[in-house]
């Protein structure tokens, strides 16, 4: 009898030392699947503003708002876990600008920007009948152009996936408790 209470205040304590991983893992989860359903999750539903149309990236707008190469959503992670204090983060630099909004004028730096032409080159494949080499066009470099330093008005919209949610609150809640019911059966 005895060795069945102190079997269940074992697991108890064991529960108790790895629950804020597990609340940490729960969260990062959940600021993840903000990216899947493009919206913030609080006391409402907040969705994301569509991404403007920019020339000639149809291949773009296939993909999620916040997704290009997809190292903001891999970047989200536990930064810090104790028994009090459980923080999430990520280490992007551009992470703060989407999930809070910008709106003001940014300086840019002078720089060189990159000209490019399209060729055609030779596969090294021939064709039998024709007796032709088979082409494939190529985006060539051909030079550069200096751009001068300048000032440029930005209006970045809130895209929020980090931060406090009521959503998020009640699923660690939820799943604290079955935690801990798990541990006392």
């Amino acid at each position: 009898m005895k060795t069945d209470f102190f079997d269940k205040i074992d697991r108890f304590s064991k529960a108790i030392k790895t629950l804020p991983g597990k609340m940490g893992a729960e969260a990062v989860l959940f600021s993840k699947e903000r990216f899947r359903s493009q919206n913030w999750v609080d006391n409402r539903t907040h969705v994301w503003a569509k991404r403007k149309t920019v020339r000639g990236s149809k291949q773009r707008q296939k993909r999620g708002v916040l997704i290009d190469s997809g190292r903001l959503m891999r970047s989200i992670r536990k930064i810090y876990v104790s028994n009090q204090v459980i923080i999430i983060g990520t280490d992007v630099p551009y992470a703060q600008v989407h999930n809070e909004g910008f709106k003001g004028t940014v300086s840019v730096k002078a720089h060189k920007r990159g000209t490019y032409s399209k060729t055609k080159k030779g596969t090294g494949v021939y064709s039998i009948r024709s007796r032709t080499e088979r082409t494939r066009t190529v985006r060539e470099k051909t030079g550069s152009i200096k751009v001068k330093a300048h000032t440029k008005k930005l209006n970045i919209p809130q895209r929020q996936f980090l931060g406090n949610s009521d959503v998020l609150a009640k699923r660690i809640e939820r799943m604290a408790l079955a935690n801990m019911n798990k541990a006392f059966k």
